[in-house]
């Protein structure tokens, strides 16, 4: 039985078929993979907290534990995963720089993530390449997190959310 090791996003691109996937979403699934030796399952943060709570109840447990500390209060696994999901995004600095995105722009990201699905990383690469004077100041071209703050900026001028259909 070949090894599987299980890769957590909650970007709908790398796990579905049909993903505009980066060159760096590319490299991190091949290296994840051990170039093709071990089968890699992509999972959300969800499925992941399941996991681990089913499996390793002491482990998950403690992390429940961490995170209701963090939170000042008891927490429901619904609560502990968005934890787990905020914990993993250093938004703030993204959001600043995605808040003079222009409505031409944020049609364009529209379209990079819901017609031609893009992950994050491939929309926060393109954008950069893109040299709009206003989006500036992201390193690595391909950060995953600032994909997702132009994702979540462009949805807002549409009134969706970029965390459900059609973005993700």
């Amino acid at each position: 039985m070949q090894q599987e090791v299980a890769f957590v996003t909650d970007d709908k691109w790398v796990k579905e078929q049909g993903g505009c996937l980066d060159i760096t979403d590319r490299q991190i699934l091949n290296e994840a993979s051990q170039n093709g030796r071990v089968h890699v399952r992509v999972i959300n943060i969800q499925e992941m907290l399941e996991g681990i709570r089913e499996t390793e109840p002491k482990k998950y447990r403690s992390f429940q534990k961490e995170m209701e500390k963090q939170a000042g209060k008891r927490l429901t696994f619904e609560e502990v995963v968005e934890l787990g999901r905020k914990a993993d995004e250093r938004m703030k600095e993204f959001t600043k720089l995605t808040e003079s995105i222009s409505l031409a722009q944020a049609a364009q990201i529209r379209i990079l993530r819901v017609d031609y699905h893009m992950t994050w990383r491939s929309v926060a690469r393109t954008c950069y390449l893109e040299k709009w004077p206003n989006l500036r100041g992201w390193e690595p071209s391909s950060n995953q997190l600032m994909g997702m703050s132009l994702c979540e900026k462009a949805a807002e001028f549409f009134n969706e959310n970029y965390r459900e259909p059609p973005w993700n």
